[in-house]
């Protein structure tokens, strides 16, 4: 398969975002004057402003009801987190050659109090400021979901392994996720875990809840901004939602792998573009594809599948 050149960010461009976003990390002097640029103001810009501008507070207490287990008292959406629309820069993906990489939900991974979190805090304090009225919180939470990668707080048990085989496939640059892998969640509020989500009541919600149809307003500006050649999807929960809501039905299975591991092809068409899709058990736990052997297997079978049924 060809390879990809790029440009990665200078040690410079890298710490400057960086200190934008984490000023009391004492970085180099040439970088105190270092200003961050503005997002464009387009379709997927109001998108998610008008997405974080939601009460996610009240958002996840009806969401904990409305998509929990039915043996579940409620599906632990976390109420004192916002959301996140998006990782990554959108607005840097090279157009039509980039890919978009969705997950289940993020994961509250942490012990320590949120507001002390790296992550979590000033997420809080940027979101508190948008709702009171402040533009300028809005904007600096766009640039932490933006710098997210290169901020140094990347939660490497989720990120780093696929990062590895993105490059190794499809991507040979330092960072995959800077211009052609877009990260991104199905239920973009956070949990602990996912163990008390009813997939087909999530799979219903998605096309009539006012907070998943805002959101999915987001997926598909993300979409439009970027025009992905494939998307990827990380969880059953993922696949089955996909399948319900942007599937003329449901994916195949592609016999590649133990039928466990829930590999699917298919494809998603979200706004006007219908994109070629695989799909997957969670990778990192016994039921999805894990290690270099079942990433490799699948990716082989992918491409072969995905250049016999392009162009």
């Amino acid at each position: 398969m060809a390879r990809h050149t790029d440009y990665p960010l200078t040690r410079v461009e890298s710490e400057g975002f960086q200190w934008a976003l984490f000023p009391d990390v004492k970085l180099h002097d040439e970088l105190q004057n270092w200003n961050v640029v503005d997002s464009p103001r387009d379709a997927l810009y109001y998108a998610t402003q008008d997405f974080m501008s939601r009460d996610y507070s009240k958002d996840v207490a009806v969401l904990n009801e409305l998509i929990r287990k039915n043996r579940s008292i409620t599906a632990n959406l976390r109420s004192d987190i916002p959301p996140i629309p998006f990782t990554g820069d959108p607005w840097r993906k090279e157009e039509g050659n980039c890919m978009m990489f969705i997950g289940i939900n993020p994961r509250f991974q942490s012990s320590e109090d949120t507001r002390s979190h790296p992550e979590f805090g000033p997420a809080i304090e940027s979101i508190e400021r948008l709702h009171r009225g402040e533009g300028s919180g809005f904007n600096d939470y766009l640039e932490q979901r933006k710098n997210y990668f290169l901020s140094g707080i990347k939660y490497g048990k989720h990120f780093s392994f696929p990062e590895k085989k993105f490059r190794e496939h499809w991507y040979a640059v330092n960072n995959p996720w800077d211009r052609h892998v877009q990260s991104l969640d199905c239920i973009p509020w956070f949990s602990t875990n996912a163990k008390d989500f009813d997939n087909e009541r999530i799979c219903q919600e998605y096309g009539k809840s006012k907070a998943f149809l805002s959101y999915q307003r987001v997926l598909e500006e993300v979409v439009n901004l970027i025009k992905p050649k494939m998307i990827q999807l990380n969880g059953m929960t993922t696949r089955m939602v996909f399948e319900h809501n942007f599937s003329e039905g449901p994916y195949v299975p592609m016999e590649v792998l133990n039928s466990k591991k829930g590999v699917h092809i298919g494809y998603s068409t979200i706004g006007h573009r219908r994109i070629p899709t695989l799909s997957h058990n969670f990778s990192g736990y016994q039921s999805g594809p894990n290690g270099n052997k079942d990433w490799d297997k699948m990716i082989s079978s992918w491409n072969d599948w995905y250049y016999s049924n392009s162009g």
